[in-house]
């Protein structure tokens, strides 16, 4: 088990996706976010290891910050809250956690398998062998930083959840995402969905042509890098993450990420899925289209379908991220919580104090909510 910095000669040894990623310096492509990254060498499994030492940047992307993700995004999701009065009572709760999570450097952090996406994926087989040695060894390394593990959720990381409250590691809910299973194939259950089945039927009609990601010019990875920022910047939060033309075509070139694409017949590129996959699940981490189009052209429905259709062809759980919940529960989506996993237990005593007192507030508080207003 071992800790390798970008520029170890031993990484350079390693041709696994997350060896690559850490070798050309992914983290540089993301216009808002500053971090470290090493690779974490377990043998049969490498993955991305993001490192803050807090105050990096106020903007710090919540992909590697977690001041960013429960207070900078949680002031964002305020204003798309359906009850304004809601809204206004939380607000001054919200600015004092806030102050509270600045005051003890909650952003100095480490985070395993972070491949600074909104939704990491775990390796299938890989159900937290070598813990408790992964864990002494962050300890030793990084005194002073909390570290843990991201977008871990009961439906596809039980076991390893278990494992980590087991060594001791807080719970802290992060968001409600949405599963699709696909698992079935062609039977699976949210094909039938009423709303599935008109999607389907739109995409056929749309005059679109799918293309993957393999053959695009520099020109069309920037037409692309417009398209999500159109959605996931503009309409959503300019804290999302800020994925360059110069990313996106270096994550298709390597193939951990493999992009679809929906071309007009004038030869213009409307509409991006990105497909990030474990062996079992799948993640759209890219999506965007030209949210100048007319509603009635549909572009969401259909890059939708495709990541639908594309879970059930490979008989996979698609883990649909956050957002748009009410379009995502039409078509069979299945709430999960997703949490973070953090170990503090070696942390000063006020440290400890605020990492509880926020992940009990998200748990008695975050949580209900986002389960009765369905977000």
């Amino acid at each position: 088990m071992k800790l390798l910095t970008a520029d170890d000669p031993q990484l350079a040894q390693l041709d696994s996706a997350a060896a690559r990623y850490v070798r050309e310096h992914a983290e540089r492509g993301i216009g808002n976010l500053a971090c470290e990254l090493q690779l974490l060498d377990l043998g049969r499994w490498q993955m991305p290891v993001s490192i803050n030492q807090g105050g990096e940047r106020i903007d710090n992307c919540y992909v590697v910050s977690p001041l960013t993700a429960y207070s900078g995004y949680a002031r964002d999701e305020l204003q798309r809250l359906p009850s304004r009065p809601l809204a206004k009572l939380l607000k001054p709760l919200v600015d004092g956690v806030e102050r509270l999570l600045r005051s003890a450097r909650i952003d100095r952090i480490v985070q395993v398998n972070n491949w600074l996406l909104s939704t990491n994926l775990y390796p299938t087989h890989w159900q937290g062998e070598g813990l408790e040695e992964l864990t002494a060894l962050l300890r030793q390394r990084f005194p002073t930083h909390a570290f843990g593990f991201r977008s871990l959720n009961p439906a596809s990381n039980g076991v390893l959840l278990e494992r980590l409250h087991a060594l001791g590691y807080l719970a802290v809910p992060s968001r409600q995402i949405y599963l699709f299973d696909g698992r079935d194939g062609a039977d699976s259950a949210y094909l039938r969905h009423h709303n599935c089945r008109l999607d389907a039927t739109l995409l056929r009609r749309s005059g679109y042509r799918v293309e993957t990601g393999a053959n695009l010019s520099h020109a069309e990875f920037e037409r692309i890098e417009a398209l999500y920022n159109l959605l996931y910047l503009d309409k959503y939060s300019v804290l999302n993450p800020h994925y360059s033309a110069a990313w996106l075509e270096q994550g298709q070139r390597d193939g951990w990420l493999e992009l679809r694409v929906m071309r007009a017949a004038c030869g213009r590129i409307d509409g991006v899925a990105g497909w990030f996959a474990s062996d079992s699940v799948l993640s759209a981490p890219i999506v965007g289209y030209d949210t100048a189009l007319p509603q009635r052209t549909g572009l969401y429905r259909q890059l939708t379908r495709l990541c639908l259709e594309e879970a059930a062809r490979r008989h996979m759980l698609l883990n649909f991220s956050s957002g748009a919940a009410h379009f995502k529960r039409l078509r069979g989506g299945q709430p999960q919580i997703e949490y973070s996993l953090v170990h503090i237990a070696h942390l000063p005593l006020r440290q400890r104090l605020v990492w509880r007192t926020l992940a009990a507030l998200l748990q008695g508080l975050g949580v209900p909510l986002m389960r009765k207003l369905k977000l």
